[in-house]
């Protein structure tokens, strides 16, 4: 399965901050706003021009979320401690349990949206650790990423900004804006289809979120940090 690891992985993150983007801001379907400035998400941050770097040491980043595996930083290595020293590192390897098993995955990958659906079931408890930071005021602002900055990425931002409740047209426009980035390996909109019938058939994101670890007080937190009126 993860034959030719290491030039998928070196291709995947040619362009050191590509993907890099603020979260989008709303409104949501209730009115609020999320808030800005407050939550950034990328692909893999090495070879950085020095404008970039300058201006991602200028936003006061507090705390950084690597949703790489451990093999893909021994590969890529990682740069942001360099970046960002005063950032407090958050390593949630998603896949390392993939990789512990011999790089075999589950057999109901079929699809890559249906990839998505068993990315977080197996990992519902790592998923879960990711969400509950942003119901903690300490730890803003606040950078995710993983090497491409799309399915990782791309599934946590879904994740999140459903518990906002921003629109689905608009997380979906969201996910798609990384089609400008990998041009060579576009997704359709109807990729997010399963993840979202699997929040649905558990009544909704809250109730998706208690299936992960989540709980109704984190949920009330993590809007509360994120979101204002007007």
């Amino acid at each position: 399965m993860f034959e030719g690891l290491r030039e998928f992985l070196v291709s995947a993150s040619r362009g050191g901050g590509r993907n890099f983007r603020t979260l989008v801001s709303g409104p949501t379907v209730d009115g609020f706003h999320v808030a800005r400035s407050l939550v950034y998400r990328s692909g893999h941050l090495g070879q950085l021009t020095e404008d970039l770097r300058a201006e991602l040491g200028g936003l006061g980043v507090r705390t950084v979320v690597t949703f790489q595996t451990q093999r893909e930083i021994d590969i890529l290595g990682d740069p942001l401690p360099a970046l960002l020293p005063g950032a407090v590192r958050e390593h949630i390897p998603i896949g390392d349990r993939w990789f512990q098993k011999g790089g075999i995955l589950p057999d109901d990958t079929s699809s890559q949206g249906q990839f998505y659906v068993t990315m977080v079931r197996d990992h519902a408890d790592l998923w879960a650790r990711f969400l509950r930071l942003f119901a903690r005021r300490d730890c803003f602002p606040l950078l995710y990423h993983c090497t491409a900055g799309r399915d990782r990425t791309g599934v946590a931002t879904v994740l999140l900004l459903e518990t906002l409740k921003l629109p689905r047209a608009e997380i979906v426009t969201d996910y798609l804006i990384s089609n400008q980035v990998f041009e060579e390996n576009v997704q359709e909109p109807e990729v997010l289809v399963p993840l979202f019938e699997a929040i649905d058939d558990a009544g909704g994101i809250e109730g998706f979120l208690r299936t992960l670890g989540v709980e109704a007080g984190d949920v009330a937190a993590i809007r509360n940090n994120l979101l204002s009126k007007g």
